[in-house]
C-alpha cells in the first residue's frame, strides 16, 4: 500500500469509526441508531465489494470447530457470571427484571439482536475493521486494541461508563476470536450470547435507551 493509499485509508477509518459515532452521540442525523448501523454496515460491505483483493466468500466462512465450541462455552459461562456477579453488585434490584417484568419485549431483543445489531457490529469492527486497517496497525496487537477501542467509543452514544468498559473488554474478546477464526459467524455468535446475557441478566439499561 502506497502513502497516498494508506492517507485515504486513514480519512476512511476516521469518517467511520470516529465521526460516525460523534455525529450520533451529538444526535446530528434524526434516524434511529439501528437504522444507521445497518445503514453503515451496508457500506462497508459495497466497500468490500469493490475491493477486487477481497473474496466476498469470506463473510460465509464458518470453519467446523470443536475447540471453538467448546471455548466459546467456557468463556460464555465466564462472562454469564461476571456479568451477574457485577450486576449483583452494583444493581441488584434488575437482577433478571427484563425477562422477569416484560417477557415480550425481552423475547423479542433475544431474536432480533443476533441479526440486527451483533453480526452488523462484527462485519463493521471486525470483517471490515481487520481486512481495511492491517496495513495501518501492522502488529496483531496493535489492530487487535485498535478494533476494540474502536468498538467501545462507538458506544459513547449511550453516555455511561460502564458501556464504554464492558464494550472495550467485549471488543477485545470479540478481536481475539477473530483473529484466530478468521470467521464472521462465529465473532458475531460470540457477540450475540453476550449482548443476550447483558439484557437477560439485568444491565440493559446500560446499552438500550429504549425503556
Amino acid at each position: 500500500m502506497s502513502r497516498l493509499q494508506k492517507i485515504f485509508r486513514g480519512i476512511e477509518f476516521l469518517l467511520i469509526f470516529i465521526g460516525m459515532p460523534v455525529v450520533f452521540y451529538f444526535n446530528l442525523l434524526p434516524i434511529q441508531k439501528v437504522v444507521a448501523l445497518l445503514i453503515v454496515t451496508l457500506v462497508c460491505v459495497l466497500i468490500l465489494w469493490a475491493d477486487s483483493s477481497y473474496n466476498m466468500k469470506k463473510l460465509f466462512y464458518r470453519p467446523t470447530s470443536v475447540e471453538q465450541r467448546k471455548r466459546l462455552l467456557v468463556n460464555s459461562l465466564v462472562v454469564a457470571g461476571s456479568i451477574a456477579g457485577l450486576v449483583l453488585l452494583i444493581h441488584p434490584s434488575t437482577f433478571l427484571d427484563l425477562p422477569r417484568e416484560n417477557t415480550q419485549i425481552w423475547l423479542i431483543i433475544m431474536t432480533l439482536y443476533p441479526l440486527l445489531s451483533a453480526l452488523p457490529q462484527e462485519l463493521i469492527y471486525r470483517e471490515f475493521f481487520f481486512y481495511r486497517y492491517e496495513q495501518l496497525f501492522p502488529a496483531k496487537w496493535a489492530l487487535l486494541l485498535m478494533s476494540a477501542a474502536s468498538f467501545s467509543f462507538l458506544h459513547i452514544v449511550y453516555d455511561n461508563q460502564w458501556a464504554l468498559l464492558i464494550s472495550f473488554v467485549g471488543g477485545v474478546m470479540f478481536a481475539r476470536t477473530y483473529q484466530r477464526t478468521r470467521s464472521l459467524y462465529w465473532v458475531s455468535v460470540e457477540h450475540a450470547i453476550y449482548g443476550a446475557l447483558i439484557f437477560t441478566l439485568g444491565m440493559r439499561q446500560y446499552f438500550y435507551e429504549g425503556f
